[in-house]
């Protein structure tokens, strides 16, 4: 089933001199098995959209329906017992290795299951399953979080969500601090989830990860949805106006296209594929 926003608004500081609109009559819904950017300026309302969703904030106006899962502004409506839905969506904050606090690696990772009713050795058995899945393997299981590395730390953020087996994973900024590399690993682990049959909803502000892995994109602008498309489509057109920057790859793609070759900017989505494209290119002529 979607993830579904009907007619959802939201006021921080509601009723004092201090009240702001963040979300204004949003009317949308996220595919099951999609990979979903939520895109935007800073300040537009991506974190407080997708904040809904594992009801960390409740609508002032409106409702988001999670399969069987209800976030009402109305509170008859909304569904009481909120463990179930959170194991259901993951959330993974920017930088979510600053929320660490076990003695061990494998202790941390297994908090969330234990939480959700796990027994310890089921737990203990997840948690070595998802930090085996973000590939830290067993010489990480006794070791103390804050002796890591920083990539380290957050791949063991990541698998304590992981390891609640969530069908929705949605995750903030993941490569914010990030080198090239690190991101690129960071990214290619949420694929591999993706591929497994988990929903992602990514918020971002690095359009070259909307190219690369989305299927879908909602752009937020100034509280409100401003466009669902998909990333070729919407970087086919100005995004400059929602303070969107046109991918790398996407950019090169266009100039060669305007130096005389014929690519399917569609069928690029890195430069391997970008030299099979322009392999097909020369071969045609």
């Amino acid at each position: 089933m979607p993830v579904k926003f009907a007619d959802v608004s939201y006021v921080y500081n509601k009723k004092s001199p201090m009240a702001f609109e963040a979300l204004k009559h949003i009317n949308i819904e996220i595919k099951e098995g999609s990979f979903t950017a939520i895109v935007g300026r800073t300040g537009c309302g991506k974190s407080t959209l997708v904040s809904h969703i594992n009801a960390l904030l409740n609508p002032s106006e409106g409702e988001v329906i999670i399969d069987e899962f209800v976030n009402s502004a109305d509170k008859k409506k909304r569904t009481k017992k909120l463990k179930d839905l959170r194991k259901k969506v993951g959330l993974v904050f920017q930088f979510p290795e600053y929320q660490l606090f076990e003695e061990t690696v494998e202790k941390d990772v297994a908090f969330g299951p234990k939480n959700f009713g796990m027994k310890e050795e089921d737990a203990l058995k997840a948690a070595h399953e998802a930090l085996l899945e973000v590939g830290l393997n067993e010489g990480f299981f006794k070791r103390s979080p804050f002796e890591l590395s920083g990539g380290e730390k957050r791949r063991v953020s990541i698998a304590g969500i992981l390891a609640c087996k969530p069908n929705y994973l949605v995750v903030d900024e993941p490569t914010a601090g990030l080198d090239p590399l690190g991101s690129k690993d960071m990214m290619d682990l949420f694929e591999k989830v993706h591929q497994a049959g988990t929903t992602i909803i990514l918020v971002t502000h690095d359009m070259n990860l909307v190219l690369n892995y989305c299927d879908s994109v909602i752009v937020m602008d100034n509280g409100e949805v401003a466009k669902i498309t998909d990333p070729i489509s919407l970087f086919g057109e100005d995004i400059e106006k929602y303070s969107l920057e046109t991918p790398l790859l996407y950019k090169l793609v266009k100039d060669l296209n305007a130096k005389g070759k014929d690519i399917d900017v569609a069928k690029v989505k890195d430069i391997s594929t970008l030299l099979d494209q322009l392999r097909i290119s020369k071969e045609a002529k």
